[in-house]
């Protein structure tokens, strides 16, 4: 029983990497020349449902639970590092994460060794090369929260609400004052 939850987690997961950045792969433009918000998704099926709980470690190898943030919005980025618009929003969130007025949580998601992934190992030394070491990020070994979540495209934003339920979910990189836009009207 255990084998065929972790094959389904695994199949659903391989399906969404290998879709993932489809549109965006090709072009390496700045995020000034990619249209934000390019496919906004209200009528996903997971919009107004529970946000499914995970715990997760984060590179730190703390174990953060979504359940500890209930009573706060979140604002969670499932990603990949061979993504190019994954890669270009990033350093934006970083003035987001950074930016001490929001009143919401971030979290992003990624899995390593999957589908092309880096290895924890791996991303350690390219995430420190990077110029937004201040994103939380959070690993997902078994790609079980992109299967929870149906992550079907990288980046998938998943924005939750204070009292857990999913107000919105963004296929595509978003731009902050958008993220900030969707937050503002979740309750």
């Amino acid at each position: 029983m255990m084998k065929g939850f972790k094959y389904a987690c695994f199949s659903v997961l391989s399906l969404a990497l290998l879709s993932a950045c489809s549109m965006n792969q090709s072009s390496e433009s700045s995020m000034d020349n990619q249209p934000t918000m390019n496919t906004t998704t209200n009528k996903n099926p997971l919009v107004g449902k529970d946000a499914s709980d995970f715990e997760l470690k984060d590179m730190k190898g703390n174990t953060v639970k979504l359940s500890d943030y209930r009573g706060k919005k979140v604002y969670l980025k499932f990603w990949a590092t061979w993504c190019g618009p994954c890669r270009q929003s990033m350093p934006e969130l970083e003035k987001l994460v950074k930016d001490t007025d929001r009143d919401f949580e971030i979290l992003t998601i990624m899995a390593p060794g999957l589908q092309g992934e880096k290895t924890e190992e791996e991303f350690v030394k390219w995430f420190d090369q990077q110029d937004y070491k201040s994103v939380p990020v959070l690993y997902n070994p078994d790609g079980s929260a992109f299967a929870d979540y149906q992550v079907r495209s990288i980046p998938t934003e998943v924005f939750i609400d204070s009292h857990g339920k999913i107000g919105h979910v963004q296929l595509g990189a978003i731009s902050n004052e958008d993220a900030k836009k969707i937050i503002k009207d979740l309750p």
